[in-house]
């Protein structure tokens, strides 16, 4: 099965979830801005941890699928 390159939405996306990611894990560990994210806690979790997760995992998801699928 070949693959195909994947068009500039999916680059783009893929992109701007990976950066929003790193931003929340950023401010989560560094502590940097501190007032700029407000506590979330999720079931005694750290609620943005958890949504860094999802943004990573999407951001891989969507890349594969942009490779692996034509046309998306």
């Amino acid at each position: 099965m070949g693959w195909t390159p994947p068009t500039k939405f999916v680059v783009i996306l893929t992109f701007l979830f990976m950066v929003l990611g790193i931003f929340i894990f950023m401010d989560i560990v560094m502590d940097i801005w501190d007032p700029f994210l407000p506590t979330f806690d999720l079931f005694g979790y750290n609620g943005w941890f958890i949504i860094a997760l999802i943004l990573f995992f999407l951001t891989w998801f969507l890349f594969y699928l942009g490779v692996k699928l034509k046309g998306l």
